[in-house]
């Protein structure tokens, strides 16, 4: 649920704002509005913040596998900090150095090993002489009068030492500008850089046993700017600070208490329609598994909206089960969550929500495999007296009897319960609210949708075995009117149903959309028939391959890669039907906007 918050004032001196922050990060629970503080010393945190955050980002890459981690103070880690960046800046030098070098290398081995001063001191003397590349139908054109030395040919290019007077008759030529120094030297030079680059390597890799220093340090440091920030940026008039914030509700006598002992004025009152209030969510352990999909997602409900955490788990954990469509693969994501939740379980002493949601989803998979007969999409296991007792025929993936109108059947119902649910709880929450009369748009809504349920039938099923009733007609009819009188009602009845009129187009758009919003609900069937008809192609193709070594091998090797490759499909798809059956469909019934901030108090940082 989303818990209640109050909006709180604090009035206190100003010579006491640095004691009251500090007391109020030890209380940790005010939410303080969006303060920009400036000033010298925040500037000073926040540029050597960056400092250290620029080098620990250049540790991961040298990190030497088993190095032991060092605790440095506070200083010494700063100067780490300070020496990494300079030597990673003399290591992004050395590396162009060495590239320029080998281009150079490249460049000029074709003419071997020469000393480029001995050219420069003969052009001086009067001996002019300058390199050419000449492609070998150009040579004949070259005029008379030069004298030309072959120094090789690759191909078509020959590279020419020329002597002449004057080289304007060959200024349509490429010509090679002079090394600085000759290939011995280069080379020379290239192995002195390379061993710089060695020293300054292995250096950054003793360094980078300070890595858990650096973080501990950007930890701190990002304590301490928030502190300044705010401590900056508080308002302040005259002799007095003032701020401003939300904090939970149940916690209003804490913050009364911590007020009264330090002779704060304090006020708590309800937010404001334009509050922008954040967001906590709390939720029993149960239903709190599924907070890691929305972490994932990054989608926090408004203050305002609802909290759909409940039916968000439910409805999520049907749709990976249908998705996935196989007790086998359901097996192996039960297998995975067991191991990875056992592996951090001696690490941290506790298991993350997420590897509870994934057994539970694991679970749900392998009942709608047991139940589907689906394994692998294998035939041969469904067949299996104990597991062939478990089939229900008529969404039996293998069944005699096509199962797909009762499944795509199914999806309809799902899609329609889903959305029906949004209404309901949109009307019970609208009865708490004025005017009273506006929440019946949404039994209007409602009725649309159970209507609508028949049309698809009729529509996408088959219209001679799901013939539309003419009560479903009804009911559509009767919602639509309700829509319209109902849904802009303020308290002036007539005005409402002239505001409804008018956007009768729009509402009636809405509710075609809402059609389309069950019928959306067959994906489920669709991905779910493409995850077992791939592991049954997979299957067929390790069949064909023999019964020889070879076969065996082969067949294992495309059953052990066709699976792999099924499950991860199947994966992606979770993400991306059955969050958006949630987030998008369910949600968009229900009104939501996804427009919350996150709830986070002003409060001392837990050392990394």
């Amino acid at each position: 649920m989303i818990v209640p918050m109050k909006k709180i004032f604090l009035l206190l001196l100003n010579s006491e704002k640095n004691d009251a922050l500090i007391k109020l990060k030890d209380l940790g629970v005010i939410h303080l509005e969006d303060i920009k503080g400036s000033g010298e010393k925040l500037s000073n945190l926040q540029n050597q913040r960056d400092l250290v955050s620029k080098s620990l980002s250049d540790l991961p890459d040298i990190k030497k596998n088993g190095t032991k981690a060092v605790s440095y103070g506070r200083e010494e880690t700063l100067e780490i900090s300070k020496r990494i960046t300079s030597l990673n800046e003399d290591l992004k030098n050395i590396n162009d150095g060495i590239v320029n070098t080998q281009k150079e290398i490249e460049r000029i081995t074709i003419w071997g090993d020469f000393n480029p001063a001995d050219i420069t001191l003969l052009n001086e003397n009067g001996v002019n002489i300058k390199l050419f590349e000449f492609k070998k139908a150009d040579i004949k054109k070259l005029p008379e009068d030069i004298t030309k030395f072959e120094i090789a040919t690759v191909k078509s290019v020959g590279y020419y030492a020329v002597i002449s007077d004057s080289f304007d008759e060959l200024e349509q030529f490429e010509e090679v500008q002079l090394p600085s120094v000759g290939l011995d030297e280069l080379n020379t030079l290239l192995s002195t850089k390379k061993i710089t680059k060695d020293k300054i390597s292995n250096e950054l890799l003793i360094l980078a046993d300070a890595k858990p220093s650096l973080e501990k340090l950007i930890a701190s440091y990002d304590d301490e700017i928030e502190f300044e920030n705010i401590y900056s940026g508080l308002s302040v008039d005259g002799s007095l600070t003032y701020l401003q914030g939300f904090i939970p509700a149940g916690k209003g006598d804490l913050i009364k208490e911590e007020a009264a002992r330090n002779s704060w004025a304090v006020m708590l009152q309800e937010p404001e329609e334009n509050d922008h209030v954040p967001t906590l969510i709390k939720n029993s352990k149960v239903v709190r598994i599924i907070q890691p999909v929305f972490d994932f997602l990054g989608t926090i409900p408004g203050y305002r909206e609802k909290d759909i955490s409940f039916f968000f788990l439910i409805f999520f954990s049907i749709f990976f089960a249908m998705i996935i469509g196989d007790g086998g693969y359901g097996a192996i994501f039960l297998g995975i969550s067991i191991y990875v939740g056992s592996k951090i379980k001696k690490k941290t002493g506790s298991v993350p929500d997420a590897v509870f949601l994934l057994a539970e989803m694991s679970v749900l998979t392998i009942i709608w495999g047991a139940i589907t007969g689906t394994w692998f999409g294998s035939v041969g296991i469904s067949k299996i007296p104990f597991l062939n007792m478990l089939i229900i025929d008529k969404i039996a993936s293998f069944s005699v009897e096509p199962n797909a109108r009762y499944i795509k059947h199914l999806t309809f119902i799902i899609g329609t319960v889903h959305l029906s649910i949004a209404h309901i709880w949109n009307f019970i929450s609208m009865l708490k609210k004025k005017p009273v009369i506006k929440a019946f748009s949404q039994l209007g809504w409602l009725s649309m949708v159970l209507g609508l349920y028949f049309l698809v039938l009729n529509f996408v099923l088959s219209a001679e075995d799901f013939p539309m009733p003419s009560v479903a007609v009804y009911m559509i009819l009767a919602g639509l009117i309700a829509v319209i009188v109902f849904s802009e009602q303020e308290g002036n009845f007539f005005k409402g149903l002239l505001k409804g009129v008018a956007g009768l187009m729009p509402t009636f758009l809405d509710s075609i959309s809402a059609f389309s919003d069950v019928i959306s609900y067959i994906r489920l069937f669709a991905v779910g028939l493409a995850t077992v008809a791939v592991a049954s192609s997979f299957n067929s193709m390790a069949a064909g391959m023999g019964t020889g070594v070879v076969g065996i091998i082969g067949s294992i090797l495309i059953l052990g890669f066709g699976h792999a490759l099924n499950l991860a499909m199947a994966a992606l798809s979770v993400v991306v039907h059955g969050v958006r059956l949630n987030v998008l469909e369910f949600s968009g019934h229900l009104g939501m906007e996804w427009t919350g901030e996150n709830y986070i108090p002003f409060k001392n940082k837990k050392d990394k």
